[in-house]
């Protein structure tokens, strides 16, 4: 495959990563619990008021498992019923380019560099068998490698995410976008070279356990179990001060400060009405989660499934 192409490749692999971090499996025991009686379990709520007719807010799981992208029946009729769509963040031919650049370094540095030879080699030892040889792994910036890390290989275009996406599409539905591929990647460039390094090491130390993490993640999201997604994500977390330290940055980058982001920019799409948003369940879970800042909008939030 032509350089360019292989980039592109793994720019798409590393997209439908982000998308799972994001949610917030790598990170596990990103924050603490937070009051989450009301937003434990379901993933389709109705949203109204404002005198606009209802909406509705759906959790996803960013994965091309068929058992997610099979919509449950009451799911599908909202989403038709629905006038328009909003998702995270549009997945186009543009962003892809525009993710490979980023995701590589452009300064003269490299990975071997800035993470030192024993990382490097711990992750090299992985990404082998991922098509990533030593020689092109030295491009990538340590956010970059950890996504890779991150997640099942799949086609991206596959995700349940992409899937509603399309679907909406083909009934001409218009489809917006909560934030910008910038904003996504700004999460990770945002950390300190430290805590990239960390989040590399982290992922790099647990490739392994990912599989069968993320298989009882689907399980419990199945069961639209918001609370057993949190716990289960917690399970990755280690232990000390510094972990700690990460995990509360982490938890403010991925959830906290896009829980927020993402309830201000829905208001105009719920102020339309009949608007279907569609986002990491995760981002409906607990008392700082988009249901609950929603609700302090002056919304009424009531579980439909």
């Amino acid at each position: 495959m032509h350089r360019t192409g292989l980039l592109g490749d793994i720019a798409l692999r590393a997209r439908g990563a982000a998308a799972l971090v994001l949610l917030g499996v790598l990170a596990g025991g990103i924050a603490p619990a937070p009051a989450a009686e009301r937003y434990e379990r379901g993933l389709l709520w109705r949203i109204e008021g404002k005198s606009a007719p209802a909406s509705h807010v759906f959790g996803t799981i960013h994965l091309a498992d068929p058992r997610v992208t099979a919509l449950p029946t009451a799911v599908m009729n909202e989403l038709n019923r629905a006038r328009s769509l909003t998702i995270e963040v549009r997945l186009e031919p543009g962003t892809i380019l525009v993710l490979a650049k980023r995701m590589i370094y452009d300064d003269g540095r490299d990975l071997h560099g800035v993470a030192g030879p024993e990382l490097f080699a711990k992750a090299a030892a992985v990404t082998a068998g991922l098509g990533l040889p030593d020689p092109l792994l030295r491009m990538f910036k340590p956010w970059a490698v950890a996504l890779l890390l991150s997640a099942p290989q799949q086609d991206p275009t596959g995700v349940l995410d992409i899937v509603l996406a399309r679907a909406a599409a083909e009934q001409g539905k218009p489809v917006h976008q909560l934030e910008s591929l910038e904003e996504q990647i700004a999460v990770f460039e945002g950390m300190s070279e430290a805590d990239q390094l960390a989040l590399l090491g982290h992922a790099v130390e647990n490739y392994e356990r990912m599989p069968p993490l993320i298989a009882r993640l689907v399980e419990a999201y199945l069961a639209r179990d918001l609370a057993g997604m949190w716990r289960i994500s917690e399970e990755s977390g280690g232990d000390g001060a510094e972990a700690r330290r990460l995990r509360a940055e982490f938890g403010r980058r991925l959830l906290e400060e896009r829980n927020k982001r993402m309830a201000e920019r829905s208001e105009a799409r719920l102020n339309e009405g009949g608007a279907f948003i569609a986002v990491g369940a995760l981002h409906l879970y607990g008392g700082a989660g988009m249901l609950a800042l929603l609700e302090k909008r002056g919304y009424r939030v009531t579980r439909v499934y």
